[in-house]
């Protein structure tokens, strides 16, 4: 028996089966993408928290160890002059 114009063609169960897994396998596909966009972008904020708190931490632990030097005999503070030279600046 031919197909003619007027009789509808049948889908049969192998081109129906094939198609749902063809879908299944694209929306498969779709959503692990997904999800690898949105477990990238949280690694990359949980970064930059870790390197903001390391800042934060380098920045003030240091303020607590250093101590103002205080000159020693003087009571006036040491007034260097520097000038302009060919090699950039020196201090005397």
């Amino acid at each position: 028996m031919t197909r003619t114009a007027s009789q509808p063609a049948r889908m049969n169960l192998s081109d129906a089966l094939s198609g749902v897994i063809g879908l299944f396998a694209q929306l498969g596909i779709g959503v692990l993408l997904v999800l690898f966009a949105g477990l990238l972008a949280v690694m990359t904020a949980i970064a930059g928290v870790l390197l903001a708190s390391a800042a934060l931490v380098m920045r003030f632990a240091n303020r607590r160890k250093a101590s103002p030097i205080t000159p020693s005999g003087e009571s006036d503070p040491m007034t260097l002059e520097a000038r302009r030279t060919p090699r950039g600046w020196t201090v005397e």
